[in-house]
């Protein structure tokens, strides 16, 4: 090691450039890395929240008195893309691939694909994109009384 410091040849500054460049490699897709999962996170707490408000808002208040959960499915998928329409930002492309619902248990199930751009869209690279499961159920019977 202490002849490759004394050499003169230029060894030792190649190497280090060959360093630095694969440092900077390695943080720059840690950054990547970590907004691809800030993007991710992002897109499926909106997709869960979007879901968990259409199945809350459809849930049958007469039936509800009666200790009985009801779903209107038909209602709670139009509101879910209601929902999705007005939350979901731009800069996501969403592709929804099925949305299943059933009355009793009231549940709601949605699948499909996100895509977004990375931090490197500008020099060339694709956009990345995820499957993603989204999916709420209704338990409480509770009317919001004491007994």
């Amino acid at each position: 090691m202490k002849k490759l410091w004394t050499d003169r040849t230029g060894s030792a500054s190649i190497l280090f450039i060959g360093l630095v460049f694969f440092l900077l490699l390695i943080s720059m897709l840690v950054m990547e890395m970590g907004a691809v999962y800030e993007n991710y996170y992002d897109a499926e707490t909106i997709l869960q929240r979007c879901c968990n408000s259409a199945v809350e808002k459809n849930m049958s208040d007469a039936y509800r008195a009666d200790n009985i959960l009801y779903l209107d499915v038909r209602g709670a998928t139009s509101d879910f893309y209601r929902y999705l329409s007005s939350d979901m930002p731009d800069k996501y492309t969403l592709t929804v691939k099925s949305v299943t619902g059933t009355a009793t248990p009231p549940a709601l199930t949605v699948t499909g694909t996100v895509t977004f751009s990375t931090l490197f869209h500008q020099y060339g690279f694709d956009d990345i994109t995820f499957d993603f499961t989204v999916k709420s159920t209704n338990f409480r019977t509770e009317s919001g009384y004491d007994s």
